[in-house]
């Protein structure tokens, strides 16, 4: 998976604040800060609990959720 260099300051603000996702016209896109290894293209699993905790999500239900939701889940504090 290749990188893409961002440098637009109001981008790096918006990753710098803090929130889970981005939104750009109307599609929001998340935010995951990934560790670079050089070389490598892919993730490697060296811990089993990860390892099944991945797995389970990704042969599990995976419903989709509203923001009001992933922000219950995620214990951010409700706007008002």
């Amino acid at each position: 998976m290749k990188a893409i260099k961002i440098e637009n300051q109001d981008v790096l603000a918006a990753v710098d604040s803090g929130l889970s996702y981005i939104e750009i016209g109307n599609r929001k896109f998340l935010l995951i800060e990934v560790d670079q290894y050089p070389g490598a293209n892919n993730y490697e699993v060296t811990d089993s609990e990860e390892e099944r905790l991945l797995l389970e999500a990704l042969e599990g239900d995976n419903p989709i959720l509203s923001d009001l939701e992933i922000d219950e889940i995620l214990n951010f504090p409700k706007e008002v």
